[in-house]
């Protein structure tokens, strides 16, 4: 039954991703409504993560961003559902790039090195397709795979129209050990705010104002392989258009102390929040667990959390 009715979804969405940009955003309008008003989905998540992320700010500035999260939440579902069928060129015309990071990436690829993509949930992080679509890089995404495969498989159908490869975290180092064997220069992509879940976690930092788990992927590969890192985010400029901006995360990995690139995507991510808090995930549960809750193994821990850690 469950089956089936992720069939039924899955027809649903294909069919109405055929329908005219305008009307997806009436259904966006029509979402809000539900999502917030009505069923008020994942509210107490929200509030609770925006009362800990900035504790000294009014309620009604929390509410206020609270509002404007659902609001762009609506429109981020809709334009996922768009992606389907959207076009090429109807998609770059809604996300702003500069032709600097275009010729930059485009020479880095004819000197054949290998360079990883740090992102996040902000703005609409799909629509990045949008550059990988122009750049002649051979683009592989890392992705977290979704209990639903049915729609795992129509998300990953609207993704590889423009990327080259999407692969699960579990197979990424073996993926790009494999590219740099064969002298294949890779562009990989990675989200970076996803939650390790605690058998996997080896390094805690301070985030939003929280104890935050982090995965250290980007920085091992970076280390192991030389490949320097660039941040990517997402601003929204209106609804339906955003701008792509690329910012230098970590030129020579090989050169850093431990945890420094880490550190620096953090941080990077973190201020684009403080920015514009209302473009972030706020309805995902980051904050799963702390530092107690991780018994069976050693971490790290940011110098940033080591005098709260004392003083609590």
């Amino acid at each position: 039954m469950k089956v089936l009715f992720s069939y039924l979804v899955y027809g649903f969405l294909w069919a109405v991703a055929w329908l005219p940009t305008p009307v997806h955003y009436f259904f966006s309008d029509f979402l809000y409504l539900m999502v917030y008003r009505v069923i008020g989905y994942r509210k107490s998540v929200v509030r609770k993560n925006l009362i800990n992320a900035f504790p000294e700010k009014s309620e009604k500035e929390r509410k206020e961003i609270e509002r404007k999260f659902y609001r762009h939440l609506c429109d981020l579902i809709v334009e996922e559902v768009r992606m389907i069928h959207i076009s090429t060129r109807e998609l770059q015309r809604r996300v702003e790039f500069s032709d600097y990071d275009y010729q930059r990436f485009e020479e880095l690829n004819r000197k054949k090195i290998h360079c990883i993509i740090a992102s996040a949930h902000y703005g609409n992080w799909e629509w990045a397709n949008s550059f990988t679509a122009a750049t002649s890089y051979y683009v592989m995404a890392v992705y977290k795979p979704l209990h639903d495969k049915v729609i795992e498989k129509l998300l990953s159908k609207a993704r590889t129209r423009w990327l080259d490869e999407v692969v699960p975290m579990s197979n990424v180092y073996r993926k790009i050990l494999s590219y740099h064997r064969q002298e294949l220069p890779v562009m990989s992509y990675f989200i970076t705010d996803q939650s390790p879940l605690p058998f996997e976690t080896e390094y805690f930092t301070r985030f939003l104002n929280q104890e935050t788990a982090v995965f250290m992927g980007i920085e091992k590969v970076a280390r192991k392989f030389g490949d320097p890192v660039f941040f990517l985010v997402m601003k929204k400029i209106k609804r339906g258009y955003y701008k792509l901006e690329f910012h230098d995360c970590c030129l020579d990995p090989r050169n850093e102390e431990p945890y420094t690139i880490t550190e620096k995507h953090v941080r990077m991510l973190e201020k684009f929040i403080l920015e514009k808090p209302e473009y972030w995930l706020w309805s995902h549960r980051r904050w799963k667990y702390g530092i107690k809750d991780v018994k069976k193994k050693k971490v790290t821990v940011s110098p940033l959390l080591k005098e709260g850690i004392r003083n609590g």
